[in-house]
């Protein structure tokens, strides 16, 4: 479920974007305010996932993904 709504406020980062891109291709007073609000929306946005998925991760709802850093060791040639 918690994935979901991080891929929902993903998909709304992106639709922020692409407002923000018709706002550029309109050009003008009206353009730039389009693009000034679509950037407000995608920073709130990003900084809202962003705080949501630490206090996720700290509350044990999601788990990061295992890293092994077991890397194979080279032993040396015994001496007899």
């Amino acid at each position: 479920m918690i994935e979901v709504l991080i891929i929902v406020v993903i998909i709304a980062i992106l639709i922020a974007l692409g407002f923000g891109l018709m706002g550029l291709l309109k050009g003008g007073s009206q353009g730039s305010d389009k693009m000034f609000k679509s950037l407000v929306t995608r920073v709130a946005l990003s900084v809202a996932l962003f705080i949501f998925v630490i206090f996720s991760g700290y509350m044990g709802w999601i788990q990061p993904n295992a890293v092994v850093f077991d890397a194979p060791t080279i032993q040396a040639p015994i001496q007899k």
